[in-house]
Formats: structure tokens, sequence, C-alpha cells
């Protein structure tokens, strides 16, 4: 029996494990496949390291910004929080700002792109093609596939553009 099918019934109650079939190994944080092993939930003296219900599967980045903590718990908990699709999109929305002084809304905004429903799409395409760009999967390559992406609807913008100005509402 692997971590993952030890772990699988409380994988899927956090949304980490999107369903049964997809028991490949893959960092429970980030889902990279890139340098994933197994890591002690918790780790000490005390505790029985090597026992399956004290491992979880992480990528070394991941592994680095686990908590070090004696309550598995907080672990868990932590897992839940960060490993949501919603949570790296923010967290690289928040690295774009920091990295191109400009939010990734403003650059829509800056191309004429005013419809929630492109953002989504955008979103969208870069979770979706994040394991195309980069082997190993972390903030600063969801900010690169952001830019790929907005340069990309910047130049069809411009390509699109009639000269005509509309105001938006």
């Amino acid at each position: 029996m692997s971590v993952v099918e030890y772990w699988s019934d409380q994988l899927l109650d956090l949304g980490i494990l999107k369903n049964t079939e997809t028991l490949n190994p893959f960092c429970w944080r980030c889902h990279s496949t890139c340098g994933v092993k197994n890591v002690p939930i918790v780790s000490g003296k005390w505790f029985h390291v090597e026992s399956m219900s004290n491992q979880l599967l992480l990528c070394q980045a991941c592994e680095v910004e686990k908590p070090k903590s004696k309550k598995a718990d907080l672990v868990w908990k932590w897992l839940k929080d960060e490993s949501s699709e919603y949570y790296w999109t923010i967290e690289a929305m928040k690295e774009y700002e920091k990295q191109f002084h400009t939010s990734v809304l403003q650059e829509l905004w800056n191309i004429g792109i005013r419809d929630g429903e492109e953002v989504e799409i955008l979103v969208q395409k870069v979770m979706t093609d994040r394991h195309k760009i980069a082997p190993s999967f972390n903030r600063a390559s969801l900010v690169q596939a952001f830019r790929v992406e907005i340069e990309k609807m910047r130049k069809e913008a411009f390509a699109n553009w009639t000269g005509i100005f509309q105001i938006a509402s």
C-alpha cells in the first residue's frame, strides 16, 4: 500500500485528490510531480517517523515550507489551506504585482479587457498549463505563465484594434 492509497479518503475530503483514480505520486500542496518524496507529518524522537500514518508526499520546496509542528492537525490545515487552485492563483497574482509593479487585473484593464469571464479564462489557462510551463511548480513559474498569456492577449488586442475607443461601463 502506498502513502497515497493510505490517505486517499482524507485527501478526497480535503479536495487535494480529485478522484481515487489519480493515485500517481504528486506533491499534495503544489501538485508538482518533480522531486516528490515521503515526508514525516510530525517529526521528533517520540513519533513513528516511518509509519504510513505519519507520512505525506511533498516536493522539496513544499517540504521546506511545511510547518514544523508536533501537531498533525496543524499540518493538515496547512495542506488544506495551501493546496487549492485559488490559493496558488492569489499567490501568483501577488508575486506578479511585486515583480512587475502592476497587477494582473490592471494589465488586463490596460489592454481593454474588462470582462470577468476573460479573467477566469486567463486563470484557467494558466492553472491548466502550469505543468507544461515548468517541470517544478512555484509562484515564479505561475508569474511567468501569467506574463506569457498576458503578452499573447496584448498582441491579439493590438492586432484587433480598430482605432475606435469605446467608453467602458
